[in-house]
């Protein structure tokens, strides 16, 4: 379209669903049943239909009588966040993005199979932004893609819906890094084998790269092989493992693309990006490096 329609365009406004959606309160569709059950207000005036259409910057949203500004409402200033992921956190928005009567609905363990959900280590985060903005919704939080509940290590976590959907796409062919500890010292025909790929979900996939650490500089166990995926199905690198025959004791993510996890953040602890280090992660000639860097078993290095 023409800038001139586009601009016709938003003045036309937008579903309140997807309004809703772009301000980070819930998924297209969770959006959809907050409204239906009377929650949503525009003007001061309760709206029950999804379609109905809403300017931002002249409309007044408010969800359960919070007003949606401050955060992205007013700016679309967005935050993104890289996590050293514990063992035993599942990845998944249940009890962290979902309004309750103004307050987020927490799952109990067994609601969740036992296990806790990685949302909950960005509850420090929710909580200073609430004091920055009394009586505001903070602004929902996405997991760039996942990892499996027993998988550790690097893990995006944004406030950018695009980017988490450009990022996690296979289309951008963003290369994850992982290192795997074997049970045992992996053969050569393993490693082989591995590299051929597997069937995952229905589809032949190959690793874009498997490696042995054996001779690594770093001096670690020569149980570990660096495996790199670009199609980031369900337990991918688990299942090619499996497929040769090589028993996984760890697993653990240590690159997105450019971006390397640092070797000093601690488990379960996150840190804010920078904008230049947002920018590593689609960054094709950092990741090059990266791999290189990996290739000499330069393991621990950081951004």
């Amino acid at each position: 379209m023409t800038p001139k329609e586009l601009k016709l365009k938003g003045e036309e406004g937008m579903r309140l669903s997807k309004a809703l959606a772009q301000l980070g309160i819930a998924s297209r569709r969770g959006s959809e049943e907050i409204i239906f059950a009377g929650r949503v207000s525009v003007n001061g005036v309760t709206i029950e239909t999804p379609q109905y259409l809403v300017n931002q910057k002249n409309d007044v949203i408010s969800v359960d009588g919070k007003v949606l500004d401050g955060g992205l409402g007013t700016d679309n200033t967005h935050v993104y966040f890289m996590l050293n992921k514990p063992k035993g956190y599942l990845c998944s928005n249940k009890g962290s993005s979902t309004v309750s009567h103004g307050t987020s609905t927490k799952f109990t363990s067994s609601q969740t199979g036992g296990d806790k959900l990685v949302m909950d280590l960005f509850d420090d985060y929710k909580s200073s932004w609430r004091k920055k903005h009394p009586g505001k919704l903070p602004p929902r939080l996405f997991t760039v893609g996942r990892l499996d509940v027993n998988t550790t290590g690097l893990l995006l976590v944004t406030t950018d819906g695009q980017w988490c959907q450009r990022v996690a796409h296979p289309s951008s062919s963003i290369v994850k890094s992982y290192v795997v500890t074997a049970n045992a010292r992996p053969t050569k025909l393993q490693i082989k084998d591995m590299a051929g790929g597997t069937v995952v979900d229905g589809k032949k996939v190959v690793p874009s790269k498997v490696e042995s650490l054996e001779n690594a500089r770093d001096g670690g166990p020569a149980n570990r092989i660096v495996v790199e995926v670009i199609d980031g199905r369900n337990k991918e690198v688990r299942t090619i493992c499996a497929s040769a025959g090589v028993g996984v004791k760890k697993l653990k993510r240590v690159r997105v693309g450019g971006l390397r996890m640092p070797s000093e953040l601690p488990i379960g602890k996150y840190l804010t990006l920078k904008p230049h280090q947002v920018g590593y992660v689609l960054d094709k000639g950092l990741m090059f490096n990266e791999q290189a860097g990996e290739a000499r078993g330069q393991m621990g290095k950081t951004f």
